[in-house]
């Protein structure tokens, strides 16, 4: 069941808008993750990390070419359905978290992902050229997969929204959906990622777990700040005909669906 759920979470972690706390939640899963890895010295703890740790990683390998391949496609209809898991998720989180909105916290999460919004690294949606591979180069990937996995623990955010806001996320893809022995040096920069988002995945769960505990009112107002200002920052320029509102149509109502099927099960 945990390499299940961390099979789940890798899927996931590569779907801006859908949170990998929120699949730990779905599975009953978020508070004894969150303490094994607080506890990770503890053998059981480590068995149960390494077999969740061996799910993500085959998770995010094995979705990783489908999600290339909508980008290379659909590109504007991609970040559309993106953005629809992120707002179609949002009332079920205020529901289930039971979110009474702090407007001072809550504006600080909007402008949090605002702010964000300009340090955006500009990397095109389907990447073919690759930046050189150089040991500044991997410590700075491996720091933005620190950031992933940070915010991916998080209850209602998605390290991946996060991260295709700040732009890594497209070349962090890329390498996954290009792994072979052809380009085996793509392993190297992958590595990195993965120790970062281990790394921040500790660093998450320890500080979500205070927060929750000590401030939990108004960090889920910031939280739901930063998760709805996510879904309107990575939408594409809207075009105003008949045409371009069908084609945007489709995708919303594919997450608007997928999202009322998640949460049933909530």
């Amino acid at each position: 069941m945990n390499f299940f759920t961390g099979f789940l979470i890798g899927v996931v972690s590569l779907i801006p808008g859908i949170s990998g706390g929120t699949i730990l939640v779905l599975m009953k899963k978020y508070e004894e993750v969150a303490n094994a890895i607080t506890h990770f010295r503890k053998k059981e703890n480590l068995l149960l990390l390494g077999s969740l740790i061996l799910g993500i990683f085959l998770g995010t390998v094995t979705f990783a070419r489908i999600i290339e391949l909508c980008f290379y496609f659909i590109p504007d209809a991609t970040m559309i359905l993106f953005s629809g898991f992120v707002l179609f998720n949002i009332p079920n989180f205020i529901k289930s978290e039971k979110i009474a909105i702090h407007p001072v916290w809550f504006l600080l999460g909007v402008f949090l992902i605002f702010f964000l919004s300009f340090f955006s690294s500009n990397f095109p949606s389907v990447v073919l050229d690759y930046p050189k591979i150089t040991f500044l180069f991997l410590l700075l990937f491996s720091f933005y997969g620190a950031i992933d996995g940070f915010f991916t623990i998080l209850p209602g955010i998605s390290g991946s929204m996060v991260m295709m806001i700040l732009g890594p996320y497209f070349l962090y893809k890329s390498f996954l959906a290009n792994l072979s022995f052809q380009n085996i040096v793509f392993v190297f920069p992958l590595l990195f990622y993965f120790i970062g988002d281990i790394f921040g995945f500790y660093i998450g769960s320890k500080f979500s777990l205070f927060c929750l505990k000590k401030y939990r009112k108004p960090f889920l107002s910031l939280v739901l700040g930063m998760v709805i200002m996510s879904a309107f920052v990575i939408l594409p320029a809207f075009e105003f005909d008949w045409q371009a509102i069908f084609h945007y149509c489709i995708p919303l109502g594919i997450s608007f669906v997928f999202c009322t099927i998640l949460n049933r099960f909530n």
